[in-house]
Parts: structure tokens; C-alpha cells; sequence
């Protein structure tokens, strides 16, 4: 997978919120929202900025069945892991095995390949497939706004 030096020219606030587990997003949007239903806007504002959204790519730099590894210079240089498993489905992952640590670099079929000790994870779910990982990828929030993907980091 071709890793790109992409420089995100949006840092827009995530408008929506994953709901699923006590992230640290999750309970700092849960302060925003509090905050903000009792007039404390200066509080909720800084609660939201603790999450913040990076334009990745456009949707067509990503091929169904494939994926690419992004260098997003305005989050301080993070690499973000783009799949395509499913035409109109995408999903970004930290591209780092959860084994060792070293950068996934391949898909084949359905699964992420470390190039190492060929450990998989499901392009889908991030979930391992084949060991010796046994911890599944990172998953980040990824949305998809005119033709473009997004994805939410905690700051």
C-alpha cells in the first residue's frame, strides 16, 4: 500500500459523536453535550475541540478491495490506514501491528498483512484473522462528506 503525504487543509469539528463505549471522546462529547444543555458554552466547546476531523482523501483514491496508508501532516504526522472492503464501505485503522508494532503494508483478499510475522486483520472490522496478533487494529471514526473521507482523532 502506497503511503501518501496528505495535507489536510479542513480541521473541522466532528459533528457527529460514536456512541459505543467510554472512550475519551466519548466522555468528553458527553461533557459537551451536559455543558451545553445548561448554557455553559465556553465548557462544551472545549470539550468538543478535544476531538478533532482531518480531510484524509477523496472516497475514489481508495479502490474496493484495497486500501492506502496516509501521512496526515496537519495531525502531527500520523499515518491513518484507509480500507475500501466493499464498495461505499470505508474504515480507517492505525496501520501499526498490534503484535510488534511493525507497518502493515499489504492486503490480500480480506485481511491486512504484516510483512513481518504475517500476522491478518479483517479489512472490515480490523479483527485479527491470523496470528501471531491477538489484539485487533485501532479503529478511528471515519465519515464520508462529499465525496471526501474524513476521519475523527483525539487531540
Amino acid at each position: 500500500m502506497p503511503e501518501k503525504d496528505h495535507s489536510c487543509n479542513s480541521n473541522a469539528r466532528e459533528a457527529t459523536k460514536e456512541t459505543l463505549g467510554l472512550s475519551r471522546r466519548n466522555f468528553f462529547s458527553g461533557i459537551a453535550i451536559a455543558a451545553g444543555s445548561l448554557g455553559l458554552t465556553t465548557i462544551a466547546s472545549s470539550a468538543e475541540a478535544a476531538s478533532k476531523k482531518y480531510k484524509v482523501c477523496a472516497t475514489n483514491a481508495i479502490k474496493v478491495g484495497g486500501g492506502s496508508i496516509f501521512k496526515l501532516s496537519a495531525a502531527g504526522g500520523i499515518q491513518i490506514l484507509i480500507t475500501q472492503p466493499k464498495s461505499g464501505v470505508f474504515r480507517a485503522f492505525n496501520p501499526a501491528c498490534t503484535h510488534q508494532g511493525f507497518r502493515l503494508n499489504s492486503i490480500s483478499g480480506t485481511n491486512i498483512i504484516c510483512p513481518i510475522h504475517r500476522a491478518q486483520f479483517d479489512t472490515t472490522t480490523g479483527n485479527v484473522t491470523r496470528g501471531p496478533a491477538q489484539i485487533p487494529l485501532q479503529k478511528y471514526t471515519l465519515t464520508v462528506e462529499n465525496k471526501n473521507l474524513f476521519v475523527t482523532l483525539n487531540s
